[in-house]
């Protein structure tokens, strides 16, 4: 009997009498898990007072919550009160819901710097995935027709209330249908529809709800035409080994 045969022989008889792991006679592949990333999308350092805090790698995401921003922004309707915010740490001990800019002129300037220090906030608690299902350009003509109803144009609770009531709107093109499409990179497109339109960008990657499937950033940039509404969005989404989208969390 050859001595290379005798060898696996021995090795299967000492794995059935459980003296030896049979792990390794299996299979030698090895899970790599899938790092949080973040894209073009994610502006926080650009906000920063000083290009001090340079952004290299995961471990240097919580110098931007204590960094400085380019500006101070004096709001009301915080946990204390009036307060001036000049940090995302500022934002996290004192901001809420209801927290606006003392000036109105100041109010797109102070949701830029929320939704991106609720993104860095994002990145840090985020894991590093062990699968993923996301395959190739996120931001298709298609897109809307696939991803969840919430990351419709919502200008008014009545019209959020109602689409969130209605079982026949599944998607976001349910919701408000698109008319017209432009791709501005593989990570940002614009998408118009009746009165308004919608800037998607993405921010980056992560496991964000410990399920092990990795979860996509993104800002939604909502405007009206003809009007000055603005708002400012973040999402999770996920998408599973079906190809379903479905909402994790929305800011």
């Amino acid at each position: 009997m050859p001595l290379l045969r005798y060898k696996r022989i021995a090795a299967i008889l000492f794995c059935f009498f459980g003296l030896a792991s049979c792990a390794s006679m299996t299979s030698d592949k090895t899970t790599k898990a899938i790092p949080v990333s973040w894209d073009k999308g994610f502006t926080m350092p650009a906000l920063l007072a000083s290009p001090g805090v340079s952004l290299n790698d995961i471990g240097d995401l919580p110098k931007l919550v204590a960094a400085s921003w380019y500006a101070e922004i004096n709001v009301s309707q915080t946990k204390v009160g009036d307060a001036v915010f000049s940090s995302c740490s500022d934002y996290f001990d004192k901001g809420q819901q209801s927290t606006r800019t003392v000036r109105d002129s100041e109010m797109d300037a102070y949701m830029e710097f929320k939704i991106m220090c609720e993104a860095t906030r994002l990145l840090i608690n985020a894991k590093p995935s062990k699968e993923s299902f996301m395959q190739g350009n996120l931001l298709t003509i298609d897109t809307p027709h696939l991803w969840p109803k919430d990351m419709a144009l919502q200008i008014s609770i009545a019209e959020s209330r109602r689409s969130a009531d209605d079982p026949k709107i599944k998607t976001w093109s349910d919701a408000t249908p698109i008319t017209q499409y432009k791709s501005l990179s593989e990570t940002q497109a614009i998408y118009f529809h009746e009165g308004g339109y919608q800037e998607v960008e993405v921010l980056g990657n992560g496991d964000a709800n410990d399920d092990g499937i990795e979860d996509l950033f993104l800002i939604v940039r909502d405007q009206v035409e003809g009007g000055d509404y603005f708002n400012l969005r973040l999402f999770v989404l996920s998408v599973d080994a079906r190809g379903t989208w479905m909402l994790i969390k929305q800011i």
